[in-house]
């Protein structure tokens, strides 16, 4: 079976509890500490076995980790583990997922062999909003129901005007391309930045 790694806690003696996505659920399993385990992290897409027992959390078993080249880039690792965090927080109270979950991080994670990493998440973002139907490409700030032109955005990128939320604005004609292509190259760098601190907000 393979997933990836949303969350891995603490327990006792080094051991592990280890939060996995896969195609159809999220586990979570026990590892126990040893000397020949595998390393694993946060993020992580890995091949496991499952050893059920009475009475206690299941055991994650036989771990192949499928590396990816940028792992070894800090800048690159350290983004998708941030946004790993926030997918974690976004998915934890389900155990039966779609498989759409887990193919958008693998199209992001292969994103991230050429790409920039903020531009690879905010366009695996915008098709995780789609996906969830909260995608808002409606012309209405949503604090005073009012027509927007180049709308400044809030968490889940919810369009509003500028003086309504106190953020400067985008516009109209990037995010629509964004929005309909899942394609951010007409952004500068300066505001893939912002739009990286509005998704950071939550998912």
């Amino acid at each position: 079976m393979q997933g990836y790694i949303l969350n891995i806690t603490k327990a006792k003696n080094e051991d592990l509890i280890v939060t996995i996505l896969t195609q159809k659920r999220i586990y979570t399993l026990y590892r126990f500490f040893g000397a020949r385990h595998s390393t694993i992290n946060l993020g992580y897409k890995i091949d496991f076995e499952i050893e059920y027992q009475l009475g206690y959390l299941p055991k994650l078993r036989n771990i192949t980790h499928f590396g990816y080249s940028w792992l070894k880039e800090m800048q690159k690792n350290l983004t998708w583990q941030q946004f790993i965090k926030l997918y974690y927080n976004h998915l934890k109270d389900l155990e039966e997922v779609e498989s759409f979950y887990m193919e958008l991080l693998d199209k992001i994670a292969k994103k991230l062999t050429k790409q920039n990493p903020y531009r690879a998440i905010i366009e695996g973002y915008v098709e995780l909003l789609e996906h969830e139907g909260r995608l808002h490409t409606e012309p209405y700030c949503f604090v005073c129901e009012t027509h927007v032109e180049d709308p400044a955005l809030a968490r889940a990128f919810l369009p509003a005007h500028t003086v309504c939320i106190g953020q400067e604005s985008f516009s109209k004609s990037k995010l629509s391309y964004l929005y309909s292509y899942k394609d951010a190259q007409f952004f500068d760098d300066e505001e893939i930045q912002r739009l990286w601190q509005i998704l950071l907000q939550g998912l």
